[in-house]
């Protein structure tokens, strides 16, 4: 197979020679056409040794290099040469240089005969940085190595710390040491920015000088203004609101609040159903969601008891990612955006992978499970899909269903459920007549709950429709399984629906 492979490459090179030059061309012996076997080569600051490449041509061929990078042999002749590239130390006054790169070039007689080997090689990046403000930061494209010198540690996170020049902050993630509130720092580090165009820091090097007094400034109430709080800066703020275990909300508010990075010492897992002041710094909102960096959670005290909640928010990495895996396209917001058309890829599409698994896995290992039917079958095939951030059921011929995971109900209580739901609208401006239904199983014994149909009329806009069940005349236990079908099952007509922010709470 190598020698066939060889061979074509041979070949390959004598037909690219015959392209690129004509009977009248100067008299040469350098070669009309040359390839490399090799694009890019990459070496360690301290090379561990050389790497070989292969060099063919139909004629003769030299080559063209940095000092630091050795070619040998640097000449060669018709056919196939097996060459050694090495590069020497990268240093500098004794110490890891930063990274460099250059082109090697495997030259023939014109500029179509020139064969280019791209050559990197290690270094250290945090080197020789440049000193930047965090206003200067925020605004350098990603990847640049910075510098902020004489910086205050305000708070500490689960994988960082915020700091602060006394006007601006920045968030630095996976910190090289340990660090205290009040440490007095220069962070040398890589500037990126994250889905919602906040800027951070991947630290490098945190240098401590000492210590200094934080700043003190009056956190920004954002209760109020929730839905309006919006920029690409880090602000102190604080909020008061409602929380489920998940998010915080305020009111009728459309966005939700959700704690980013939270240090392990506020066992946010304990809050749920409260009520809650939370100081922080406002770390980026894309509605729905707003994130904020917790400094400080005031119990107010038991809201609601819940058992059990999902909004689907977790799913927002696959949604992000989209069926092709890389974000092109990515799910769409049918009701949010209000387009019938918006992308709504499968829950089991297979280029859809986070960390190894697809959605329909990840919430599988949640303790979810799905029914499929057609009227041929009560297995069929995938009719399940994500949007951003919540579920569609359903397509013209297949119907389908959510059964959730099971929760603990103290012995003796009784059980309210909520949702958030609403129906596809067709082309015509029509929407799917869709008649849902809650499901209880106990062992067999099953109960059913109805749920009010839609109202929507023809061409009316999206909107979510929010349903209450009282299943206080039902045991509920961890056995129990609870479901959400539709009476329209087994159909060939479309009857498609959309399902979001799931919770199940002791009810009143």
């Amino acid at each position: 197979m190598k020698k066939a492979i060889n061979l074509f490459l041979i070949s390959l090179v004598t037909a690219l020679g015959c392209v690129f030059t004509s009977c009248n061309d100067e008299e040469t012996t350098l070669s009309r056409a040359v390839l490399s076997s090799a694009d890019v080569l990459v070496f360690d600051a301290i090379p561990s040794g050389s790497q070989l490449i292969t060099v063919t041509s139909d004629a003769d061929w030299v080559s063209e290099c940095p000092d630091w990078v050795t070619i040998s042999p640097s000449s060669g002749h018709a056919g196939q040469t097996e060459v050694e590239v090495s590069v020497s130390k990268n240093f500098r006054e004794n110490a890891i240089d930063n990274p460099r790169k250059a082109v090697i070039k495997f030259k023939g007689r014109n500029l179509e005969s020139i064969a280019t080997v791209i050559i990197r090689q290690g270094g250290d990046k945090f080197r020789d940085p440049v000193d930047y403000t965090i206003e200067d930061m925020e605004a350098a494209a990603d990847e640049t190595v910075v510098r902020l010198p004489n910086m205050i540690v305000t708070a500490l996170t689960e994988n960082g710390f915020v700091l602060t020049d006394g006007n601006d902050y920045a968030f630095v993630k996976e910190s090289p040491n340990q660090v205290s509130v009040g440490d007095k720092v220069s962070v040398v580090g890589e500037k990126f920015t994250d889905g919602m165009r906040m800027a951070y820091i991947i630290g490098g090097k945190i240098t401590n000088e000492g210590t200094a007094s934080v700043p003190e400034k009056t956190p920004v109430d954002i209760t109020a203004t929730l839905d309006n709080t919006n920029g690409k800066k880090y602000q102190y703020v604080t909020l008061t609101g409602d929380f489920d275990g998940t998010a915080i909300t305020v009111g009728e508010m459309t966005c939700k609040a959700y704690f980013m990075d939270a240090a392990q010492g506020f066992e946010v897992n304990k809050l749920g159903g409260h009520k809650v002041k939370v100081t922080g710094y406002f770390a980026g909102m894309a509605s729905p969601v707003v994130n904020i960096i917790p400094t400080e959670i005031e119990d107010l005290g038991v809201n609601e008891i819940i058992y059990f909640f999902d909004d689907f928010e977790w799913l927002a990495p696959w949604a992000a990612a989209g069926k092709n895996g890389n974000g092109s396209p990515s799910a769409g917001d049918t009701i949010g955006d209000n387009n019938e058309s918006a992308e709504s890829p499968q829950i089991s599409a297979k280029g859809m992978v986070i960390d190894g698994i697809t959605a329909e896995k990840a919430m599988l290992d949640k303790g979810y499970s799905f029914y499929r039917v057609t009227p041929d079958s009560d297995n069929a095939g995938e009719c399940i899909y994500l949007n951003k951030n919540y579920l569609k059921f359903g397509k013209t011929g297949y119907q389908a269903g959510i059964c959730f995971p099971s929760f603990d109900v103290p012995s003796g209580e009784s059980v309210a459920m909520e949702f958030d739901w609403s129906v596809q609208r067709k082309g015509n401006g029509n929407f799917d007549p869709v008649t849902l239904y809650v499901l209880v199983d106990n062992n067999g014994t099953e109960t059913e709950f109805d749920i009010p149909t839609h109202t929507f009329a023809q061409n009316d806009a999206f909107k979510w429709i929010h349903a209450t069940v009282d299943l206080s005349s039902v045991t509920i236990s961890k056995d129990t399984k609870i479901s959400i079908k539709q009476r329209d099952w087994k159909l060939t007509t479309a009857n498609r629906w959309f399902l979001d922010n799931v919770k199940f709470k002791q009810a009143k």
